[in-house]
């Protein structure tokens, strides 16, 4: 193999090694993401569920006047 065309292939591997780590990096920022949105999706869960307890207790007060 010449030394033009070793120094193709290592170019070749280079290119593609910065591909990979690219998509790798890619693949880490949406896991990051998806753990952000799972944080953000139980807070939400949360707050629903406090929702609902005030307002069974309302509904509960209401419901004791009446």
């Amino acid at each position: 193999m010449t030394i033009n065309k070793k120094l193709s292939q290592i170019k070749k591997t280079i290119e593609e090694i910065k591909n990979i780590t690219e998509k790798l990096g890619n693949d880490n920022a949406l896991e990051t993401r998806l753990e952000e949105m799972t944080k953000e999706i139980l807070r939400l869960k949360k707050g629903i569920g406090e929702s609902i307890e005030e307002l069974d207790e309302i509904l509960g007060e209401d419901d004791a006047r009446s």
